[in-house]
């Protein structure tokens, strides 16, 4: 038997049950463009259910990656959404260290034409 699919609120209340509080973007964009909140949570749960990486790892991954764009809610979206996993504060604490270390590498990846130029000027 198919499973009925879910009403845009059922879908709304189960993402306020994942994070622990209202989804205020998904909420908004319910009034906006309501046919995205079923493709939201489907795709969240097509990412989530692949076999590869563990779930705590593809936590851990997205709040890289929204620490990285600079994207303050979503990383904290991505945070709860982990603690209330089970991902632990150290684990989130160390994931936040490693990807401040990784875009501060990128430094020297960003200005290396610059370097080489400054070089060649001081001989």
């Amino acid at each position: 038997m198919e499973e009925k699919p879910k009403s845009i609120e059922e879908i709304l209340k189960m993402m306020e049950q994942q994070l622990g509080e209202e989804p205020r973007p998904m909420v908004l964009m319910s009034k906006l463009i309501p046919e995205w909140i079923p493709r939201q949570a489907q795709e969240r749960k097509f990412v989530m259910d692949l076999p590869h990486i563990p779930p705590k790892y593809k936590h851990l991954i997205m709040i890289a990656a929204s620490t990285a764009v600079g994207c303050h809610l979503c990383t904290e979206t991505f945070i709860k959404l982990a603690y209330r996993a089970g991902v632990t504060k150290e684990e989130i604490a160390e994931c936040i260290l490693a990807t401040r270390f990784a875009l501060a590498s990128t430094t020297f990846a960003t200005v290396i034409e610059g370097m080489e130029y400054l070089a060649e000027k001081a001989k």
